[in-house]
């Protein structure tokens, strides 16, 4: 990695992300699905990166928010799979500019599930959240020697 972006997260956005997050509960998968929905309506040109089942990505991205959710208080044993992953976006032709536009698409399904409950003060927490996580990806990406070079 490039650098190791600080995770600074205070407590009570590391609360407004759990419980916004516990919020959403059975309706998870539902959301993760919405966000997919607005994420292609956004950026349509992003589909064709997609080379799995949507619900097979959906429950992947779920998967991945659960964990980092649930370890809030140990973010650093997180880095290492996130920029591992940010590596291999590099392979399905993630760019650095996308990693914006899917904040955006998920922070708005997010607000849509969450209604009222998704404060600004809740929207910050998981901007910077989601932020942190970009950073750390793209760090991971950036690590990748571009195709074709020697």
């Amino acid at each position: 990695m490039n650098h190791t972006p600080p995770f600074d997260l205070t407590p009570r956005q590391k609360r407004l992300v759990r419980e916004s997050f516990a919020s959403i509960g059975e309706y998870a998968d539902s959301v993760v699905l919405l966000f997919y929905g607005r994420l292609f309506e956004v950026a349509p040109q992003l589909r064709g990166l997609f080379k799995i089942e949507i619900r097979e990505q959906s429950r992947k991205l779920l998967d991945m928010l659960t964990a980092v959710v649930g370890t809030l208080d140990r973010f650093d044993s997180l880095r290492v799979q996130l920029a591992e992953l940010g590596q291999r976006h590099v392979g399905y032709g993630v760019e650095a500019a996308h990693y914006e536009v899917l904040v955006n698409a998920l922070m708005w399904a997010f607000g849509q599930a969450l209604g009222t409950e998704f404060d600004q003060e809740t929207k910050a927490a998981w901007q910077n959240l989601l932020g942190i996580i970009s950073k750390v990806m793209l760090d991971g990406a950036a690590s990748v020697e571009p195709a074709g070079k020697v």
